[in-house]
């Protein structure tokens, strides 16, 4: 797969990102929907939906469960790793913690970040702050670090950094049924983180508690900041600004669902991610394919 070139890349397998998927693929597009998470934990939370048309009374997880069913008879590429970085060129270059892909168009369907950045944390990235342990864990070979996260998936990362890292603080942010377990070098604190701090680099993560002094800190939640993932993206305040045709302002990546701004609801998701695709597809028509 990796010298292979998808017509369109969806990013997010939420409502919208299913929506351009399915109708992605009825256009005969071959489509890419990365989907690193359980599709879309925050529908299948929900104990009632009464307001989709045509599915009255249905739950989060049974509506959900149609959907990516509907989605997988019609056998998209489903590539089960997260999107870290994205770069334009010819084409997009997409890069995950195990792989990098390639694809001729970009749909967005992200979903939003459900907490706060920290104070410091755009001014550090790069320079002490990450998203990903696994890209960029061996900068930090014999030093300490912070591991915050709002998934348990942070636990892995937490485990590998203890591999190469002297020390390891691992706060983890969601509710868990008790205390992760990991290797000795690894320390599970309660703590709140507030602020990153440091001079040209990270030097200290202040919580509710002691401060921890570390070299990095890697912050692992459902989603990133999409103008991280994607540098040079417009937004509109904390969303991504997009017109009626669901385009941003880089040429070849559309948006659709929660990531655009409100309303959050099922219906304008899907909405804007059939919009996204179709857009998607009259982009492709104007451009000459490379060869792959």
């Amino acid at each position: 797969m990796a010298d292979k070139i998808f017509d369109i890349a969806v990013i997010g397998g939420g409502p919208a990102g299913l929506s351009a998927t399915i109708t992605g693929r009825i256009r005969n597009k071959d489509i890419a929907l990365f989907e690193h998470l359980d599709f879309s934990e925050k529908l299948q939370k929900a104990h009632l939906i009464d307001n989709y048309p045509g599915v009255p009374q249905v739950t989060g997880k049974g509506l959900m469960q149609q959907f990516v069913g509907h989605c997988q008879s019609y056998k998209p590429t489903i590539i089960k790793e997260k999107v870290m970085n994205i770069f334009p060129g010819e084409v997009f270059t997409l890069l995950t913690p195990a792989n990098t892909y390639e694809a001729r168009a970009i749909i967005l369907a992200t979903g939003v970040v459900n907490t706060l950045l920290f104070a410091g944390e755009k001014d550090f990235l790069g320079r002490g702050v990450s998203y990903c342990a696994t890209c960029d864990g061996l900068f930090y070979r014999d030093k300490r670090v912070a591991v915050i996260s709002y998934t348990s998936e942070g636990e892995h990362e937490a485990e590998f950094l203890g591999e190469i890292c002297r020390e390891v603080y691992y706060l983890p942010q969601y509710k868990a049924d008790s205390t992760p377990k990991l290797r000795s070098n690894v320390h599970v604190s309660s703590a709140k983180p507030q602020a990153i701090v440091g001079e040209a680099q990270v030097e200290q993560l202040t919580t509710d508690q002691d401060p921890l002094k570390v070299d990095g800190i890697f912050i692992i939640r459902q989603s990133d900041p999409v103008e991280n993932v994607l540098p040079g993206l417009e937004l509109s305040g904390e969303v991504i600004k997009v017109n009626r045709d669901m385009s941003t302002n880089i040429p070849g990546v559309f948006a659709a669902g929660d990531c655009t701004g409100k309303p959050w609801q099922i219906a304008k998701a899907t909405g804007e991610g059939l919009v996204a695709v179709l857009s998607a597809i009259s982009y492709l028509g104007t451009k000459t394919k490379p060869a792959e």
